[in-house]
């Protein structure tokens, strides 16, 4: 991507949120702050959590805004890896919903519009029918006649209306919602331990294909690289300029799909690192409460002694 850094210049939270405060509906205005976006992918938890903040703060007209460039970073990313897709995740749910019960109909619109697509194009994988279900719940719209926009086409004539998606995190992280009326499905609240762990083993798992592509083409170019890089040492002895010309071409061609490939596999690496953490913060979490609940354990098993004996002690009372 040649040019990027002039054009884009070093990450920075505060030229972030004053690039988000100045976004509008235009398409090029969308596409614009997109792009720096993605630009930053490695940045992709920052830019996601000011982008929320902003979203919360935000007037009804810039929130639609600020969904469709969340559309655009979505799908325009995937390709290059899944940092986006993962920390949108987190967020995303809570204020579309909060937004689809809240709004008017236009900005409903705005919400079922975005679900069908990323359903339809599969952005956040084979959890988008979890999506559906966390916003919707059983009585999901139907997909709406008219086709969706373009990735980068943003609608000029929704408006949204001020939300706050602000979760209660002292909910219970698994909900049970009626299927039916005979059957209950267990449901993970988005936000909580057990939905993260398993939002970032999915994010995961969709990937399992592009590092299995990656670590394969990776290991072909490096090979290749060594050959030509034997190959070009050999044209510049016997003096062929031509073919070393040549072969320069090819090793340049051939680094920069290296260099793509390492990205690929860095963004993949980086998933991987935040399940682990997750993981580790949930086994914490769990023998702390295995140690309260162990603490607990032996206090009621002495008080039951205690119990015992005081019992024991009165009855031989009773009877001398």
């Amino acid at each position: 991507m040649k040019g990027e850094t002039g054009n884009n210049g070093a990450f920075s939270e505060h030229v972030l949120a004053e690039k988000l405060s100045k976004l509008n509906n235009s398409q090029q205005s969308i596409e614009t702050l997109s792009h720096w976006c993605i630009f930053h992918r490695k940045k992709a938890r920052n830019v996601v959590e000011i982008w929320e903040k902003q979203f919360n703060s935000s007037s009804k007209d810039q929130k639609v805004s600020l969904l469709y460039l969340s559309n655009d970073i979505l799908q325009n990313s995937k390709r290059k890896g899944g940092e986006f897709v993962n920390e949108f995740w987190k967020v995303l749910p809570a204020c579309l919903r909060n937004v689809y019960e809240h709004s008017e109909e236009s900005s409903k619109k705005v919400v079922t519009r975005l679900v069908d697509i990323w359903d339809e194009r599969k952005v956040f994988g084979s959890r988008s029918r979890a999506l559906k279900d966390d916003i919707f719940g059983d009585g999901a719209p139907a997909p709406a006649p008219t086709p969706p926009p373009p990735a980068s086409a943003p609608a000029q004539d929704i408006s949204g209306k001020s939300s706050n998606s602000n979760l209660n995190s002292q909910s219970n992280p698994i909900k049970i919602a009626r299927k039916d009326a005979t059957t209950l499905r267990v449901k993970l609240a988005v936000g909580g331990m057990p939905e993260k762990i398993v939002t970032s083993y999915q994010s995961l798992f969709d990937e399992n294909l592009n590092e299995e592509a990656a670590l394969n083409n990776c290991s072909t170019s490096v090979g290749l690289l060594e050959k030509i890089e034997k190959d070009l040492n050999e044209a510049s002895i016997s003096g062929n300029q031509q073919q070393v010309s040549s072969l320069i071409s090819d090793f340049q061609e051939r680094e920069a799909s290296v260099r793509k490939f390492i990205e690929q596999l860095e963004g993949i690496e980086a998933l991987r690192t935040s399940l682990i953490d997750q993981l580790k913060e949930a086994i914490k979490e769990q023998e702390s409460k295995s140690e309260l609940v162990c603490a607990q354990i032996h206090v009621r098993a002495f008080l039951t002694y205690t119990r015992s004996l005081y019992y024991m002690w009165s009855c031989l009372y009773c009877i001398y």
